[in-house]
């Protein structure tokens, strides 16, 4: 069964982008994978978070242009703190859907 998630590219930033090859290429694996396997969900949790790191720092980095005068162009800046509120936002969201999905299973009983 395949999930389709809407993920809005609102520019140009390759991280995003990269992100949703990811994702999509992950769409259509099934069965358990081993840890050498570039697909593994430790590989893709790293990379996801190597990405949100590089959105957040691409971000810092045009709002301090901005506010250097360096940059003039507002709307690119507030594109990037954007995509990269949208981001730490999901990554939050991952975070407490893992949490929720653990304590879950720790409360099974056999």
């Amino acid at each position: 069964m395949a999930i389709s998630l809407p993920i809005y590219n609102l520019g140009s930033s390759p991280t995003i982008s990269n992100l949703t090859s990811e994702i999509s290429s992950l769409s259509g694996t099934t069965g358990i994978q081993n840890q050498s396997d570039p697909a593994s969900f430790d590989n893709l949790l790293g990379k996801s978070m190597t990405l949100l790191n590089e959105t957040q720092n691409a971000s810092d980095a045009a709002t301090q242009s901005l506010i250097m005068g360096n940059s003039e162009n507002l709307h690119d800046v507030m594109i990037k703190a954007t995509e990269a509120q949208l981001a730490l936002d999901l990554a939050v969201q991952v975070r407490n859907k893992s949490l929720e999905a653990f304590n879950e299973i720790k409360n099974m009983q056999f």
